[in-house]
């Protein structure tokens, strides 16, 4: 099961956490969201490969927020 973090600068509270956790737990090949909106820093982690990561980025992108992949963040390596 693959594992990313996510920086996401634009979360402004705990409100926009659980809007954003909400929206990646609906999508099926997600087993786990951890969301924190201090460190802005979303850890996701998932069952498949480049398609269900770029549908988590795009999914992210819908809840109203801009993201990338933490520096040294491998989604290959488990």
């Amino acid at each position: 099961m693959p594992d990313v973090t996510f920086m996401v600068r634009d979360l402004a509270d705990a409100e926009e956490s659980e809007k954003l956790e909400r929206a990646l737990t609906r999508l099926g090949f997600v087993d786990l969201v951890n969301v924190d909106s201090e460190k802005g820093l979303v850890a996701v982690s998932y069952e498949g490969g480049e398609a269900e990561l770029e549908r988590i980025e795009g999914a992210i992108e819908e809840a109203g927020h801009s993201a990338e992949p933490s520096p040294g963040a491998d989604p290959d390596v488990d």
